[in-house]
């Protein structure tokens, strides 16, 4: 029997299929970012709209990162799930004093700066729970604390480009 040095998603004899899943929903979400600024009028404004486009991208590059370097590859690995995770942290922060300045996109712009503090509070909870010990021993609750992080993450674009679906 072959054994690995620890255990992950995008390893074992069907790991493929999880690490193409990152990439695709990576460049998904990349595309669905650009997408959703397209939508968005903000006269005046054309610089701080791609700033914001290409800050929330980061997380879909991170994906993408996570999927090409699995955790054999644990620091690169990491470097993309920083990206995914922690690139939001700032993106929603801009995006939401850039949505503030539009009326129709006021309110989820000032949610929206909620979002950055509470997805900096879950990714400083995930490294306190994060040892690489535990993690290569199979034990541990980081993996609990990095799903609840992954779906916060993801529930804020899912719900800005369903708002963006709404209102164009």
């Amino acid at each position: 029997m072959i054994t690995q040095p620890f255990s992950g998603l995008g390893l074992g004899p069907n790991g493929f299929l999880f690490n193409a899943a990152f990439v695709l929903s990576g460049l998904l979400l990349m595309a669905g970012v650009f997408g959703i600024f397209q939508t968005i009028e903000a006269s005046g404004q054309p610089t701080a709209r791609r700033v914001c486009a290409v800050l929330l991208a980061l997380s879909g590059l991170g994906s993408g990162v996570c999927g090409i370097f699995t955790l054999e590859w644990f620091v690169l690995h990491m470097a993309g799930f920083i990206l995914a995770v922690g690139g939001p942290v700032l993106g929603f922060l801009a995006t939401g004093f850039f949505l503030r300045g539009i009326p129709r996109w006021r309110r989820f712009g000032t949610w929206l700066l909620f979002g950055s503090p509470l997805t900096l509070l879950l990714l400083a909870l995930f490294f306190l729970t994060f040892h690489y010990d535990t993690m290569a021993a199979g034990i541990g609750v980081a993996g609990l604390t990095e799903r609840i992080l992954v779906i916060e993450v993801q529930a804020w674009y899912v719900a800005i480009g369903w708002l963006a679906f709404r209102r164009s």
